[in-house]
C-alpha cells in the first residue's frame, strides 16, 4: 500500500462530507419553505359576489374613501380598509368547502378571463353594482377595481 493512500482516502472522507454538510442549508431551506407556504382555498366570482353583498355599509364609508386617498386614510387616524366579515366560505383543491377566518394577512388573486390576475388584501374587498373594489396595500392608498362578471378565477391564500 503507498504510503499516501490513507491520505487519499481522508481527503476523499473529507470530501464527501463536505459536499453532504453543503447540502444540509438546501434541505433545511426547502423543509422552512414547504412548512411556511400558504395554503390557497378557491371561491366562484358568484360566491364571492354572494358574500361581499352581506357586508354592512356603514363599515365601507367609514373605513374607505377614494375622495380623500392616502390623506383620508391620515384624517381618519390611520384606518385601515376593512370590511367587517368574520368568515368566508371557500372550497379546498379536493373540492371539500370550508369556513376560513379573515385575517388582515388574507390574500386573494383575481384573475379576468383575459388572464390579467392582481393580489388584493381579503379584509378591504367590497361590491358596489358589478364591480369589486379592494387593495393591494394596507399602509398606502392602492385601490383596485374589476367587475365581478368579468372574473375567471377567485384564489384566496391563507
Amino acid at each position: 500500500m503507498p504510503p499516501d493512500a490513507g491520505i487519499k482516502t481522508y481527503l476523499r472522507i473529507l470530501t464527501i462530507t463536505s459536499q453532504s454538510i453543503m447540502k444540509i442549508p438546501y434541505l433545511f431551506l426547502l423543509t422552512l419553505l414547504c412548512a411556511t407556504s400558504c395554503k390557497t382555498y378557491y371561491m366562484t366570482p358568484a360566491s364571492l359576489k354572494q358574500q361581499l353583498d352581506n357586508i354592512n355599509p356603514e363599515k365601507i364609508n367609514e373605513a374607505y374613501d377614494f375622495r380623500l386617498g392616502l390623506t383620508g386614510i391620515l384624517l381618519k387616524g390611520g384606518k385601515n380598509f376593512y370590511n367587517g366579515i368574520d368568515t368566508i366560505s371557500v372550497t379546498e383543491k379536493n373540492g371539500k368547502e370550508t369556513k376560513l377566518p379573515v385575517t388582515t394577512r388574507m390574500g386573494v388573486r383575481l384573475t379576468d378571463t383575459a388572464g390579467h390576475s392582481v393580489i388584493v388584501y381579503f379584509d378591504s374587498m367590497f361590491t358596489k353594482d358589478s364591480l369589486v373594489f379592494a387593495s393591494k396595500s394596507h399602509f398606502l392608498t392602492l385601490p383596485i377595481h374589476r367587475n365581478i362578471y368579468s372574473l375567471s378565477k377567485v384564489e384566496v391564500q391563507k
